[in-house]
């Protein structure tokens, strides 16, 4: 999993000695985690890794200006803008994630368009906080311009207040309503007066508001469209169902009286038995209609409930040979498409869409009578959350949006009697039913450094689409184009240089002894030709050291013994400038703009760099010596020309780790350094630098700019120096410094990086990562972002190896301007993908043949083992009977394909190996790898609980042995070796001890051994509990169990026979999932149902007092963690406690950190100063804003006020430095006569004072160095 939230940085290894920092907590003889002191607080330091993808609504909404085609994704607490470019692609521009509370609803209010730079709509949300808000995007100060109103607080919080919207069609007005007994009324302000409101990043939207009282609970609520002789009426329909029955309650009054004063007309009219509970209402655009749609029918009421109009009833003709049509799924969303304003005046054409994706067209009449329905197809996702109609014209026909809570969404085309295509999907890995955190020590990496932790949940689906997804992190590069080409098998090099002139791509590739030039025309096409050799001008028949193509449109190659300046299409016919058999070039570099040319030249037992420009002569080109050869005293074995502000500048790198810096002047070559690479201890390691590149640097507050030049060395080190600018003197070699900040080990192969801008790309081994340099507080801090490829036609896809790549700058019309494209080779193919800049989750799918829901991974066997249903009708019984069976797979982590069920697997494929399976009815519970020992003997078991309804024996714990076929290794074989049965269900297992299983089943604690060659066989002893144990974690001689119904439970094994209590947690919770820290206070980290997350401890537990204390801290997050998982590294906040990832339902990836007394206090004054600030959180309560945030952590101890949360903090990390140094000086919030409030100068005070207690004494500038620490913090080590 690439779950680097913001940013990854590998382990530093071996970092200069100028960038040493006291920590203070690794000098520590006892750490706060460890520490035995009942007084010393711990605190918990919660982080949001991955969002989940839930998307709750899809909305076009044009709120950044009328040109932009923006689309509104809604998700659980946030919202992102998309914009769609050329009509079928969707790019992401910003988002929204600060309203610290749950989205409940959202509908979008049209303002007009009357000023140019004004956006046409506004967004309306409202919030699970009992608030309304008004909110669009303004271009001028790049940011979200809001409104806040607050909803009435006397109503309960059951009732959600705002769990409804509704907007009038024409803007006036937008009601709100709870699920039952209130709603309200909001008039809007005019769209002029909006529009010059907008205009000044100002949004104060009602005029006026009134509330109102109903019996029942609502259903549904929206306005109808009054008839055009009605225009100035306002109609606002409501669907309330009380005691069984459903009345549709319809409000109307003038929109020119103040709605304080007027006396809506009321009609009430009750709906038949069969509309009582409809799925979709859907107001009409014609004759103040409106339609009901139920399962199997849709209904049409005329006229504002008309009573002397009978409604029109209309069968949904949906004739599909689907074998499960008889689940009857329920029709979910609609949507209208975009149709010209003739057309419209007497239609109303509406889409309809069911939960399983399944696609209905209507065509309403005048008279708001239907006139035609056609079945259009499937889309490829379940709908019952997002559906709509992207408003911009598309030729090729509607363009939809669709999502759901389970599976994956899209963008789909829809034609005219043709199936919808989807042309780009939005993937989901909701409802998570279970995770595994495959470590590192899992996977034979040769370090711990080098590899890391992989993240795979498994999820579920009503319609048999479940999936294993691994999560990751980092930067997509989207595969638009592969290209097989059998001469790319061997290719080391590659170098895409762009022809502005035709909009092409020459693309030169090099193995090592062949080269081959190739071009890609503009359009992209499927095709990409071969450029003949004598057309070329260039060499095929050698290996190509470096290239390049220069700014008039000339190639240029460098090759062992020659430079050779290719053909140009304005007659030039090429040049060659070959050295003698004696020489030989180790090492080059082409620069395209000043068309210079930088060779090594070894003659014998000597070096001679030389510089070499390429200029016009007669007509002609030719190279020039810029200077005579100079010579160099080392092995060279890289070379980068680099163009910076002060000049031109050569970088040589070198065999034993120097780096040689020049300046190129017109006819002058200056050198200006000599540095070496510094590997401290590493003195057996390699210094040979495989490549080297500059990168500019963000964050200096100097006038130059500042740069960072980065080593990839053949060690897999990643060797990063400050490159200094003196702003004093004039000689170059005055104004330069090269300074070693860090070094990254990345692998055991050689780094290759280059390097862009102000960002550089490196692979090694495996790996493909994005770095950018950042400075902050005197130090330089590398950061790497890994690079995912992959293909939106596989979604299990990953390159093994990327063998070579270049970058390179294109014009893409379907972009709408340049893209970063990435080209590079694998396996023999060349791949062209679109380049992300900025990082983002990246699922990887591994699609199952049923819906999953039990995963784990077995060491022994290398391979991920998921449980999954499948479910079959018979449909010759009546009624019909459905059957719902368990089976197990075992699924290779690297797998690029679908797992295919036994009845898919063809004839002719070699017969596939046998896999249990459960009876009907029959549902496997957990999974888990048990290695037993048994003396000298060692064997190894998948064990797997059952749970079973309708059997005598409603549980089972089956014994599995598995290996890998040794004439096949891809191929795993397994029997079932025996089997054991219990009268109540199994619900977890846990090993303990060499040869003994814990099971979990009914409200007993069952100690199993098993004994070979027999079929039973376990010992006695039992343990009442009184709710299941859903979890359960060994640390001998302790049980640790987390109940259903009792949160944590401890039992200790005392002799050889018998469980007896040790602790407990004192509040009952609903028990999810447990991990035992440990430590002098052996505390474990709980989580139960309702978003709880406790940090318990066992000292004080006594023999006669076995009560656990109160919670040392807990964390109420939006959702429930189910399982909680450690990873393979530590926390950066926390030496000796491990890093902590939780997995939520709604796919939220958390993590979790254990943290001292010291770095809480210093978080909890952050976190506090964050919460009044309007920037960062735009949405705390007035009342909160003006608490002293150095005051509260004086108040008595809740076990709340230890938990931090780190989503606020990422904030902080996002406004900077300079913001925090505002926050701490600012006196907005203070006022002398409120003790509630604290002067700027007790705040600075208290942050000194704190700062210096975690950083240490001798920090000069504590701001940074509290934003750099906090960085290093919130970084996640888990890919």
């Amino acid at each position: 999993m690439a779950l680097s939230r913001n940013m990854q940085d590998p382990v530093p290894f071996f970092a200069g000695s100028s960038t040493r920092r006291h920590d203070v907590d690794a000098m520590d003889t006892e750490h706060d985690f460890t520490s035995s002191d009942p007084n010393t607080r711990v605190g918990l330091l919660s982080h949001t890794l991955i969002q989940s993808p839930i998307i709750q609504w899809i909305l076009p909404a044009r709120l950044r200006g009328k040109h932009q085609n923006d689309v509104i994704f809604v998700g659980e607490r946030s919202l992102q803008i998309k914009e769609a470019v050329s009509g079928v692609h969707l790019k992401e521009v910003t988002s929204k994630s600060d309203f610290d509370t749950q989205i409940m609803a959202a509908k979008v209010i049209n303002v007009g368009t009357e000023l140019p730079d004004v956006p046409p709509q506004i967004l309306c949300l409202s919030l699970a906080s009992k608030e309304l808000v008004f909110l669009f995007y303004s271009n001028k100060s790049a940011q979200f311009i809001h409104y806040r109103r607050p909803l009435p607080n006397d109503v309960s919080t059951f009732e959600r207040f705002g769990r409804n919207i509704a907007v009038e069609p024409r803007s006036r007005a937008v009601a709100v309503s709870a699920a039952c007994d209130y709603f309200g009324v909001f008039i809007l302000k005019s769209p002029p007066v909006l529009q010059s409101q907008m205009a000044e990043d100002q949004l104060t939207p009602i005029a006026e508001e009134r509330f109102f009282r109903v019996d029942g609970d609502i259903i549904f609520m929206d306005f109808l469209y009054p008839k055009p002789e009605e225009s100035n009426k306002i109609i606002l329909l409501l669907l309330v169902a009380q005691n069984q029955i459903t009345h549709a309650i319809c409000y109307e009054w003038d929109a020119q009286s103040p709605i304080k004063q007027a006396s809506p007309r009321v009609i009430r009219r009750l709906l038949p038995f069969e509309d009582r509970l409809p799925t979709i209402l859907i107001p009409l655009t014609k004759a103040s209609s409106f339609m009901l749609i139920t399962t199997t029918t849709m209904t049409v009421y005329k006229n504002k409930l008309d009573p002397r109009q009978q409604p029109r009833r209309y069968p949904l003709h949906l004739h599909v040979p689907d074998r499960e049509s008889h689940r009857s799924p329920l029709w979910t969303r609609w949507a209208r498409p975009l149709r010209n304003a003739v057309y419209n005046q007497k239609h109303d054409d509406i889409y309809l869409c069911r939960e399983d994706g399944q696609v209905f067209y209507l065509g309403i009449g005048n008279g708001g009578e239907v006139e035609n329905q056609a079945h259009l197809g499937q889309l490829c996702c379940d709908v019952d959350a997002a559906f709509d109609i992207l408003d911009i014209e598309n030729e090729g026909g509607d363009l939809l949006l669709a999502a759901g809570t389970s599976g994956d969404g899209g963008l789909f085309v829809q034609k005219a009697r043709e199936q919808p295509i989807c042309v780009q999907k939005f993937m989901n890995w909701t409802p998570v039913t279970d995770s595994v955190l495959v470590t590192s020590a899992s996977q034979d990496s040769p370090s711990e450094e080098v590899s890391s932790d992989r993240l795979f949940v498994c999820s579920a689906s009503p319609f048999s689409r479940g999936a294993i997804v691994e999560l990751r992190y980092g930067i997509v590069a989207q595969i638009g184009l592969v290209i097989p080409v059998d001469e790319l098998s061997a290719t080391r090099d590659i170098w895409a240089m762009a022809d502005e002139a035709n909009g092409g791509i020459f693309v030169l590739t090099s193995s090592p002894i062949s080269s081959l030039l190739l071009y890609l025309s503009g359009e992209f096409g499927e095709e990409i030709c071969a450029v003949d050799e004598e057309d070329s001008g260039l060499d095929y028949s050698a290996q190509t050291l470096a290239a390049g193509r220069t700014d008039s449109g000339l190639l240029i190659q460098v090759t062992a013994n020659a430079i050779r300046l290719g053909a140009t299409p304005d007659g030039f016919s090429g040049f060659c400038f070959e050295y003698e058999p004696s020489q030989s070039i180790t090492a080059a570099a082409v620069n395209e703009t000043p068309s210079l040319v930088i060779v090594a030249v070894r003659a014998q037992h000597h070096v001679h760099l030389h510089f070499k420009r390429a200029v016009p002569f007669d007509n002609d080109l030719r190279l020039y010596d810029i200077c005579s050869p100079l010579e160099f005293h080392h092995e060279p074995t890289c070379i980068s020309i680099e163009v910076l502000d002060s000049g031109l500048f050569v970088f040589v790198g070198t065999g034993n780790g120097r780096i040689v810096m020049y300046n190129v002047e017109e006819k002058v070559v200056t050198l200006l350094l000599d540095v070496c690479v510094d590997l401290e201890n590493g003195r057996d390691i390699s210094r040979a630098i495989d490549s080297i590149t500059v990168v500019s640097m963000g964050g200096s507050k100097e006038a130059l700019k500042s740069y960072a030049v980065l080593c990839g060395l053949r060690s897999g080190i990643l060797v990063c120096f400050e490159l200094i600018c003196s702003q004093e003197g004039t000689n170059p070699a005055s104004l330069l410094e090269l300074k070693q900040a860090s070094s990254h080990l990345l692998g055991r192969t050689s780094v290759k990086v280059q390097g862009r801008g102000d960002l550089a790309h490196l692979t090694c081994g495996q790996g493909f990562w994005q770095a950018s340099c950042l400075q902050n507080g005197g130090q330089v801090h590398c950061t790497l972002q890994r690079i995912w490829i992959t293909d939106q036609n596989n979604p299990a896809y990953h390159p093994k190896t990327v063998d070579s790549f270049s970058i390179t700058t294109v014009v893409n019309s379907d972009m709408d301007g340049l893209a970063e494209t990435l080209f590079f080779t694998s396996d023999g193919q060349l791949l062209i993908c679109n380049l992300d800049r900025g990082a983002k989750t990246i699922p990887r799918r591994i699609n199952l043949p049923g819906s999953a829901t039990k995963l784990a991974y077995s060491q022994h066997l290398k391979s991920l083992i998921v449980a999954y249903t499948k479910t079959a009708f018979d449909t010759d019984t009546d009624p019909i009977k459905r059957f719902s069976r368990s089976y197990i797979e075992f699924v290779d982590p690297e797998l690029q394909h679908t797992v295919s069920s036994p009845p898919e697997v063809s004839a002719e494929e070699e017969s596939r190996p046998w896999r249990p399976h459960g009876a009907a009815g029959e549902k496997i519970s957990c999974i888990l790898e048990w290695t037993p020992k048994k003396g000298d003997e060692q064997y190894h078991f998948i064990v797997i609980g059952t749970t079973r309804r309708h059997q005598q024996e409603r549980g089972r714990v089956i014994f599995l042995q598995a290996s890998r076929d040794p004439s096949n290794p891809s191929r795993i074989e397994c029997a079932t070796k025996y089997v054991h049965k219990f009268e109540s269900p199994v619900y977890s297992i846990a090993p303990y001890g060499d040869f003994t299983l814990m099971v979990s089943t009914g409200h007993d604690i069952v100690p199993l051994e098993p004994r070979l060659g027999q079929t039973r066989g376990f010992r006695a002893a039992r343990y009442p509990v009184l709710s299941p144990a859903v979890s359960m974690t060994v640390h001998e001689p302790y049980l640790y169990m987390s109940m259903s119904r009792e949160s944590l439970m401890v039992l200790k094994a005392s002799g050889e026979d018998k469980l007896v209590l040790h602790a407990y947690d004192r509040q009952k919770h609903d028990g999810l999932a447990h991990i035992h820290l440990g430590g002098n206070r052996n505390l474990t980290l709980t989580s139960s149902r309702g978003g709880r997350v406790s940090i318990l401890t066992e000292v004080g537990v006594t023999d006669q007092d076995k009560m656990m204390p109160v919670a040392l801290a807990e964390a109420h997050l939006p959702s429930s963690v189910i399982r909680l998982t450690t990873g393979s590294r530590q926390s950066p906040i926390s030496p000796g406690a491990p890093l902590i990832y939780g997995t939520t339902m709604n796919g939220t990836i958390y993590q979790f950190s254990v943290i001292g007394e010291k770095e809480w206090r210093l978080l909890h004054l952050l976190q506090n100063l964050c919460a009044r600030d309007p920037v960062i959180c735009p949405f705390t309560p007035k009342r909160k804003r003006q608490r002293n945030p150095v005051g509260s952590e004086l108040l008595d101890f809740q076990p709340s006020r230890m938990h931090i949360d780190g989503d606020i903090l990422h904030r902080l990390l996002v406004v900077g430095s300079d913001h925090l140094m505002h926050m701490l000086v600012t006196d907005e919030f203070y006022n002398q006569s409120s003790p509630e409030t604290a002067s700027p100068a007790a705040i600075w005070e208290r942050f000194s004072e704190v700062s210096r207690d975690v950083l240490g004494e001798e920090v000069v500038h504590p701001v940074d160095g509290v934003m750099a620490w906090l960085r290093r913090s919130l970084h996640v080590h888990v890919e």
